[in-house]
């Protein structure tokens, strides 16, 4: 099979590297089309010389004659999806979409009885958007059986590009399919406005987001795990905790992680005061893990902080080896709103987290986030002030396996559903392989 794999840029074979390897290993002809190669590392390399990879050139923005108004139709949409009550909790996810819509939307309240007329007339109408002919020629130039774009959702209008992609695709009778990238896609970056014929989501609660806020088919969201974390269950140390602890700056003896958020949860100077703060009202040895995108502002922070160099994305071996001997060799992880709560889990390591003032909109605001506590149950202890939070951390450290309990739940339910001897890639391939045969090419 041909099978072409849109992505906003080549940072998103983070998320794909291993579906891309797989089906290359299998015989299959895969054709990476970047959106935007302006972020590119030099990681990404050493995928696309892949025997069966090939990299081709980005599709053609949509040339229809009302595009002004179809992008703001689009922005309008997203931005609707905001004012619903149920994410009330995070006016700053409103606010971000606000930057892209401007005029009378941006005065509505949250909570307004028409917010979701609105909302299925804005998508309604975006049925009536044609296909772009352009598109349509650039896709069927090269040859695809099947498409999957990623992420599909997103503010820009780079991201809302995608959708004129699925458009283009079902015209041309060609199956496609959205990968949701990230944990906290359905739920931050907008509303779905081209049915694909299949979306690619992580687990059950995925999948409900999937129907209930964006209004997709039950079958056609198929759950295959988080192939990202794959790797994370492989993976073993690269040395022992004297070698790491003197690699990175800290004393002999244990270590919390503090695991940093994205700029996107919380401004880095906001983090680094936070952080200092936190490490005065527990009084634990830590290590500061930066969000990859924060790296740089905390490169001159004087507390022990790995890395200091930005990694590359999708990171070298070397930057995921250093990234898990962190968790590994720590004795507890904190953070806030980030994914590295879920690679801790898989360590099974105690992990920890904070309502904290500064992240409240970002954090206890935000859906994903609630759904994460929701399904991690025990195995994620919340404090809701720095005191609390001291005191249990002070009892994990005192108690390491007992704040293990509910972490093959939580794994078994967020991260690998079809079984946690079941790698997720495959299953990815598999439904994408499936799909290619579904409908005629």
């Amino acid at each position: 099979m041909r099978i072409l794999f849109q992505l906003a840029f080549p940072g998103y074979l983070r998320m794909y590297g291993s579906t891309v390897r797989e089906l290359a290993g299998r015989g299959h002809r895969v054709l990476l089309c970047y959106d935007d190669c302006e972020r590119r590392d030099p990681a990404v390399n050493a995928l696309e010389e892949l025997a069966g990879v090939e990299v081709v050139p980005r599709l053609p923005p949509a040339q229809r004659r009302a595009e002004r108004t179809i992008e703001r139709l689009r922005a309008t949409a997203d931005y609707l999806r905001y004012l619903d009550p149920r994410f009330a909790g995070a006016p700053y996810l409103r606010e971000r979409m606000a930057k892209y819509v401007g005029g009378w939307p941006t005065r509505l309240p949250y909570g307004w009885w028409g917010a979701g007329p609105a909302l299925r007339l804005a998508l309604a109408l975006e049925q009536a958007v044609p296909s772009d002919r352009g598109v349509e020629q650039a896709l069927a130039a090269h040859s695809p059986d099947v498409v999957v774009v990623t992420p599909l959702l997103g503010r820009s209008r780079r991201n809302r590009r995608q959708t004129d992609t699925v458009k283009a695709a079902r015209k041309l009778g060609i199956p496609v399919a959205a990968g949701i990238a990230s944990w906290d896609h359905l739920t931050t970056k907008g509303v779905v406005k081209a049915r694909p014929d299949a979306t690619f989501v992580w687990n059950d609660i995925q999948r409900r987001d999937a129907v209930e806020l964006h209004f997709l088919p039950p079958r056609s969201v198929v759950v295959t795990g988080a192939q990202l974390f794959d790797a994370w269950f492989e993976r073993g140390p690269t040395g022992d905790g004297v070698e790491f602890r003197s690699r990175v700056g800290l004393d002999p003896g244990p270590y919390v992680l503090y695991a940093g958020s994205s700029p996107n949860i919380v401004a880095a100077e906001v983090e680094i005061a936070f952080v200092r703060r936190w490490r005065e009202a527990t009084g634990v040895q830590a290590l500061v893990r930066p969000h990859p995108y924060s790296v740089e502002a905390w490169a001159q922070v004087d507390l022990p902080v790995a890395p200091r160099v930005p990694p590359e994305l999708p990171m070298t071996e070397a930057d995921d080896a250093l990234y898990f001997d962190s968790i590994h060799h720590a004795s507890a992880v904190v953070g806030v709103n980030t994914s590295a709560l879920v690679e801790a889990l898989i360590q099974r390591k105690p992990v920890l987290t904070v309502a904290a003032d500064e992240y409240r909109q970002s954090q206890e605001g935000t859906v994903h986030f609630r759904e994460l506590r929701a399904a991690a149950g025990p195995a994620l202890r919340v404090a809701w002030t720095l005191d609390e939070h001291a005191r249990q951390l002070r009892a994990t450290l005192a108690n390491p396996a007992a704040a293990e309990a509910g972490a093959e739940a939580f794994l078994r339910a967020f991260v690998r559903p079809n079984g946690l001897e079941r790698p997720a890639t495959p299953i990815l391939a598999d439904a994408i392989e499936s799909l290619a045969r579904s409908l005629p090419g």
